[in-house]
């Protein structure tokens, strides 16, 4: 966008994400695998109108999404290879869910800044996962998306963490499965139990199922009760989408599980929200998830942890700005 002002190239900025999205789900990247297409071969397999494909496409080509040929067929640039969905780092469903379901919920960002409630409630008069649980296909996207988002985590999680002497994970608010299926995957004599909603639940049940039949999904509230009696207990990226009340709940329910094993322990990864970068993060958090929700510090996750009973054992870092706290139930205050 040359020679355009500044705070117009900004605000054009919802076009770029909102073709982006359309793209996506279309399937370009995954047609332009195999080398370069012009609009009008791509129009034919997308079943798309041919010259507001072209238009689509050429604004991407300007974003360096895509790259025009001298013959004018376009090429996929590297950087938007994560677009396919057969890449093993795919964006693809997250993309579609940032400037589709969550762009949308952004019409209402004034009520946010001015209230400090949930934007998302105002657009969709329910929150977000009320709103998931009733459209389908939006969950579906949702589900996949955080799958996208896992795997990085879930790989390394698996190679750094000792699982050694552990039967059972239970992986509170685990989607899919993809994160469980994973360390699964790299230590095959555990099993784990994946908790979440009833229909993220029953969508998992009919996929192939990571990890075989030593993964089985549990429909639950989580924040009412879970399986018991675990050894290890997951809670992934889950607390920073809810008010503190709720995280402190949730936490809760776990440490129930958890009683009367004195090995057991909870594994919550976060991601740290701690320098100026992350304002938009948590912005967007602000906006989507329920009225309350912030970003999370770690002195903010230290004092939630011990507001819920819990004492942190130690903090890795691991990669894209997460932290693993390994945590055990804080002993219990001397009678008298």
């Amino acid at each position: 966008m040359d020679g355009v002002p500044k705070m117009l190239a900004l605000a054009a900025g919802g076009t770029i994400a909102r073709a982006l999205a359309a793209a996506a789900r279309l399937g370009i990247a995954d047609l332009l695998a195999a080398g370069p297409l012009s609009s009008g071969e791509l129009a034919k397999r997308t079943e798309s109108h041919p010259e507001a494909l072209d238009v689509l496409l050429g604004t991407l080509a300007l974003a360096g999404v895509l790259r025009r040929e001298a013959d004018g067929a376009y090429r996929l640039t590297d950087d938007a290879a994560v677009l396919r969905s057969d890449h093993p780092d795919s964006l693809r469903n997250t993309v579609m869910l940032i400037a589709e379901t969550y762009d949308d919920a952004f019409r209402a960002l004034a009520t946010t800044v001015r209230t400090g409630e949930s934007a998302f409630f105002e657009v969709f008069g329910r929150s977000l996962y009320e709103h998931l649980t009733a459209s389908p296909e939006e969950e579906r996207v949702f589900d996949a998306s955080m799958a996208e988002l896992c795997r990085p985590v879930a790989d390394q999680l698996a190679s750094v963490y000792d699982f050694s002497g552990v039967r059972t994970v239970v992986d509170v608010g685990g989607g899919d499965g993809t994160m469980l299926g994973r360390v699964l995957d790299a230590h095959p004599t555990l099993r784990g139990v994946c908790v979440d909603r009833p229909s993220v639940c029953e969508r998992a049940r009919r996929r192939p199922r990571p990890a075989g039949d030593r993964i089985s999904f549990e429909p639950a509230d989580i924040f009412t009760e879970i399986p018991a009696g675990a050894g290890r207990y997951l809670i992934k990226n889950v607390l920073h989408d809810w008010p503190m009340e709720r995280q402190v709940r949730a936490l809760t329910v776990i440490r129930r599980a958890m009683a009367g094993n004195p090995t057991a322990r909870l594994l919550a990864i976060e991601p740290m929200l701690e320098a100026e970068l992350a304002a938009p993060h948590v912005l967007s958090q602000m906006v989507i998830c329920e009225s309350g929700t912030r970003g999370i510090a770690e002195a903010d996750m230290r004092r939630l942890l011990a507001t819920a009973g819990f004492t942190p054992l130690s903090v890795v870092p691991l990669t894209g700005g997460q932290y693993l706290f390994e945590c055990v139930p804080a002993p219990e205050p001397a009678a008298g």
